[in-house]
């Protein structure tokens, strides 16, 4: 989608400047996009109707348009412009950007009018449900769409189903064409909402695989042009990103703020940010407060099926996953552990692949959940206690894992784990 100013919208359409504004600010303008105090206009808008600026043309002022026989609603232009032009107003992963009812997820998609979106919601909901064969099926006829939102929303699902379905081709050409699509874009029209998703999408793959930024896009810097529920999830990248420079705190506080500046319940945004916030206070050993947080990702996911975010987040959580799941949720608890070791097989050969640098693949969940305690600087005695195991099977365990590894230290664990 192309972008041009608010001056030369109206300029174009023969209207002023306050018009295009007002009509930005109360969304009759599908794709508009705040820039600073002034908006950036699709350059395909055209409104439905147009009868202030008719009355202008003519000569009278704007003010007594109202009263040049014209009833006062006809004022204005259609209440809703999204009809008119879906491919106009389409935003990539409409669910994931979506602050449907908890509990109602599968029925909110079914109320989807627009087809296309209605099958790309499918797909992401089949992505975080955990059935990533399906994600991959709904998302094929899209993945080559000459409609750029919908291929795009195509690419970035099969890039993730690809970890855990062990595809690693298939999501590298995923994320290749979700490369060469961004590329194309800003040299095209640097447009505020394509740099913004550009910086989305890259900031995700560095993110998620742990590996350093090298596209030369600031997500903080653009986050501002995302549509709500994107943007959630954006501060959900941004603390993760804090979480691997081991800024503990300030991952934290990106979590919270997020969380409190939400206008709406987005619940599969909300449910990252909830674990990346528990991430952060397991390595405060804020085991209390970490929980809380788990059990509110949990309350945001459980009726509708969400599991696949915990299975991503199972070492990041550090025993959480146990200590929430295993008891009380037993048949989830399994399925969990199934995304788990899925997902993680995909992704460790994806980040080798690309960074040179290997994690621990041969440890069980629980192997590698003491691990990640253990290089935190847990002593064997707190990690005991917080798994509510002996001493003894902690510093046994530990003994197991070095051996696995072909390591004799502490010092060594470190280069095999996460962060």
């Amino acid at each position: 989608m192309n972008y041009e100013s608010s001056q030369r919208a109206a300029d174009r359409l023969g209207v002023s400047v306050r018009s295009i504004q007002k009509w930005a600010k109360e969304d009759r303008i599908p794709g508009a996009v705040r820039h600073g105090r002034s908006w950036m206009i699709p350059t395909d808008f055209v409104p439905v109707e147009q009868p202030e600026e008719q009355a202008k043309t003519a000569g009278q002022p704007e003010e007594q348009a109202k009263t040049a026989g014209q009833p006062e609603e006809q004022a204005r232009p259609a209440e809703q412009q999204c009809s008119s032009d879906s491919r106009a107003a389409r935003i990539a992963m409409p669910l994931l950007n979506s602050a449907y009812p908890v509990g109602k997820c599968r029925e909110f998609i079914d109320s989807i009018r627009d087809e296309d979106d209605r099958a790309i919601a499918w797909g992401e909901y089949y992505y975080f449900s955990g059935q990533q064969e399906l994600a991959v099926k709904m998302m094929e006829p899209y993945k080559d769409s000459d409609d750029p939102v919908l291929r795009y929303s195509a690419n970035l699902v099969e890039f993730f189903s690809g970890f855990t379905l062990g595809q690693i081709d298939q999501a590298m050409r995923a994320f290749r064409q979700l490369h060469e699509d961004m590329e194309a874009a800003f040299q095209a029209e640097p447009a505020p909402l394509l740099q913004a998703m550009g910086a989305f999408t890259f900031t995700a793959a560095s993110v998620l695989l742990h590996l350093p930024m090298s596209y030369g896009v600031d997500l903080q810097q653009q986050i501002s042009y995302l549509p709500e529920g994107l943007k959630l999830w954006a501060c959900y990248l941004l603390a993760h990103k804090a979480y691997l420079e081991e800024n503990y705190s300030g991952s934290l506080a990106i979590a919270e703020l997020a969380m409190s500046m939400s206008r709406k319940l987005y619940p599969i945004a909300s449910i990252y940010v909830h674990l990346v916030a528990a991430m952060d206070l397991m390595s405060l050993k804020r085991v209390e407060e970490a929980k809380q947080h788990i059990a509110q990702a949990w309350t945001l996911a459980r009726s509708d099926g969400l599991i696949e975010p915990f299975g991503e987040h199972h070492g990041l959580l550090q025993g959480l996953i146990e200590l929430f799941f295993q008891k009380d949720y037993p048949e989830e608890f399994e399925k969990i552990i199934a995304i788990t070791y899925s997902f993680s097989a995909g992704w460790r050969k994806i980040h080798l692949m690309i960074s040179d640098h290997e994690v621990a693949d041969n440890l069980t969940t629980t192997e590698f959940t003491i691990s990640m305690l253990y290089n935190r600087g847990w002593t064997a005695k707190e990690i005991a206690a917080y798994m509510n195991v002996a001493p003894r099977t902690i510093t046994n365990t530990i003994q197991i894992i070095y051996q696995k590894l072909g390591i004799s230290s502490k010092r060594e664990l470190g280069q095999f784990m996460l962060t």
